[in-house]
């Protein structure tokens, strides 16, 4: 445990002897003086709590180096001794700012170490005041900074900080790169560039902390003497303080006038909190920054998912499609060359025209349908008709249903259903959830059936169902289909289920599970959607 330091002066030496046994006897560490100017120049090489001076001495009188003492250790106490004790005497000292008074000769050691005790005890206290005082606006200010996730805009708040608490006319933040072994300035004004060609040592500087983890460097403590000049021709002062944290290490600065009032000790303490709450801040901020671009990442790994999803559904559907694209074709072809005859009359070659109008209307309505459907969309939420999606999926399906001998049955109630969702995602679900029903029925007998349920009687949430009448899925891989890259379908990727999952479950909120057939044996996928997003 560190002893407190007290600086005794007086031009007689028995005083200062007596004065020193006694105090060192409490446990107090003293050092003692008879010049005031030697006093002044141990205080600017020790830190003391303490000091107790004679009032009169030669050359410089108790009251001048008291208030000198004050400059160089704005928190420490001041005790007059004095051989002639008068009411002026006393009220000089009030009003110098003195702590406590004590007329020599003592007459005990106790009255000399309980003014010593009451006097430590009451700087002490009003220390403690001052650093609350102090340290309350960066209480207040603390959530604000951990709430600026934005790095450029934590780094403009952190430098009007810095004005306003520390009185820093500039503020800045160095970090040591352990990949490339070198400072890096982290924001603020690079101080190299003011000594320049010069390059400061922050190694140097690190290393003069001490080997405590934080240890303010102050201007007259700086062994870079080409900074130290520099500050001083420009009536500057600067703070540099040290802030270790796992895997890292940190040097803030702080510029300020030389003109401005000295620095208490309680401003020091803030000074040391306030770095390290910087230096946490930022990396917040710089975590959040990292958050974000994984973010973004995953957000376009699933677009690449989804739209590899999309591909691998339009393949299954290619060749129905094809064939549903060549008729009407084939239809327009017929119909331009039986309009070309010369044998047939006007009305004959208008109804021909007129037919080959209709089938390309139904060839562009088929193509723009598959376009839509295919197209990237944006992937805010929107109020959708959920009915109108479904009916969007069932154009793009009914080739491959005729093609495949599939009827397929709806019961919809007779109004929209407006659901909050991201359409592009809900539509690739229901169509995912719709090829695999075709699949099941490939193989199967006629007749081949698919029901659509929809069911909207509760109003937080509406409840999509499918279902077939193929052979069903066996009930211990009703779980498993939904994982990536499980597929039940010789050729299939695995995906289409996995990514339904996601889109119902993680995006929307939803649930998607399979459930017991209500029409007949075979699978029956049930889809629950919120209303609200």
């Amino acid at each position: 445990m560190n002893k407190t330091k007290i600086l005794v002066v007086d031009d007689d030496p028995a005083i200062l002897r007596l004065c020193q046994r006694i105090l060192e006897r409490y446990g107090f560490e003293v050092d003692t003086s008879t010049s005031a100017r030697d006093a002044l120049r141990m205080a600017e090489e020790s830190l003391y709590e303490l000091l107790i001076t004679d009032i009169r001495m030669p050359i410089m009188d108790g009251f001048e180096l008291a208030s000198r003492f004050r400059q160089i250790h704005s928190d420490a106490g001041v005790i007059l001794i004095t051989g002639f004790g008068s009411v002026e005497t006393s009220i000089q000292a009030l009003r110098k700012g003195v702590d406590g008074l004590l007329v020599k000769p003592f007459e005990s050691s106790k009255e000399l170490i309980e003014t010593v005790n009451h006097v430590l005890e009451n700087r002490r206290y009003q220390m403690d005041a001052a650093r609350l005082k102090v340290l309350r606006p960066l209480f207040d200010i603390m959530e604000n900074i951990y709430s600026r996730v934005d790095l450029e805009s934590l780094k403009k708040y952190l430098q009007e900080l810095s004005g306003d608490l520390l009185k820093a006319a500039e503020a800045g933040v160095y970090k040591f790169e352990y990949s490339t072994m070198e400072w890096k300035l982290v924001y603020g004004c690079d101080l190299s560039l003011l000594v320049e060609p010069h390059r400061l040592d922050w190694d140097r500087m690190w290393s003069a902390s001490g080997d405590e983890r934080l240890r303010i460097i102050q201007t007259d403590q700086l062994d870079d003497v080409i900074l130290k000049n520099y500050l001083l021709q420009n009536d500057l002062d600067i703070l540099l303080v040290p802030v270790f944290r796992e895997k890292a290490k940190f040097v803030l600065y702080f510029l300020r006038a030389r003109e401005s009032e000295k620095l208490s000790e309680a401003d020091i303490e803030m000074a040391a909190i306030f770095s390290r709450q910087v230096v946490i801040a930022m990396e917040n901020a710089l975590l959040y920054k990292d958050l974000e671009k994984m973010f973004e990442q995953a957000k376009e790994s699933q677009r690449a998912i989804l739209m590899a999803e999309k591909m691998s559904a339009l393949g299954r559907l290619m060749g129905s499609l094809a064939h549903e694209m060549n008729n009407p074709l084939q239809s327009v072809r017929n119909c331009l060359h039986l309009s070309l005859r010369g044998d047939i009359s006007e009305t004959q070659r208008q109804e021909y025209l007129s037919l080959a109008v209709l089938e390309i209307e139904r060839l562009s309505s088929l193509a723009q349908n598959t376009l839509s459907f295919y197209r990237t969309s944006d992937f805010e939420r929107k109020r959708v008709d959920l009915l109108a999606v479904i009916e969007l999926v069932k154009e793009l399906i009914k080739p491959q249903l005729h093609a495949n001998g599939i009827e397929l049955f709806q019961n919809f109630p007779s109004s929209p259903v407006e659901v909050e969702m991201i359409q592009d995602h809900i539509q690739q679900v229901i169509l995912n959830v719709l090829l695999n029903s075709m699949e099941a029925l490939k193989n199967q007998p006629s007749p081949r059936k698919i029901w659509l349920d929809l069911n909207d009687q509760n109003p937080d949430r509406v409840i999509l169902s499918v279902e077939d009448n193929g052979i069903g899925i066996p009930a211990d891989l009703q779980e498993k289909v939904f994982e990536p890259f499980f597929s039940t379908r010789q050729g299939g990727t695995g995906l289409g289920l996995s990514v339904s999952y996601d889109l119902i479950v993680d995006v929307h909120k939803g649930d998607i599970r399979f459930v017991a057939p209500v029409h007949e044996n075979g699978a029956r996928l049930q889809i629950t959607l919120p209303r609200q997003g």
